[in-house]
């Protein structure tokens, strides 16, 4: 019993700590936008960042295969 209230507490902390860090992550990016930006445009900013940052990884992966676990030629050990 004490183990199942230690993992549902462990759950709840692990809940609040990924809220806080995805609200934290998302002040700095609106923090380094130009002051008096129009709601529009900081949209398209963020937008255009959320891409740049998902072709990096998409990058990241092709030149990395063995970092996701298999090789992507199909080939096996």
């Amino acid at each position: 019993m004490a183990a199942a209230w230690i993992a549902i507490g462990l759950l709840v902390v692990l809940v609040i700590v990924g809220f806080y860090n995805t609200r934290r992550r998302r002040r700095v990016l609106e923090a380094n936008l130009p002051a008096g930006i129009p709601r529009g445009a900081r949209r398209t900013i963020l937008r255009e960042q959320r891409v740049q940052r998902r072709a990096a990884q998409a990058k990241f992966n092709a030149e990395h295969p063995y970092m996701l676990g298999g090789a992507s030629d199909g080939g096996g050990i």
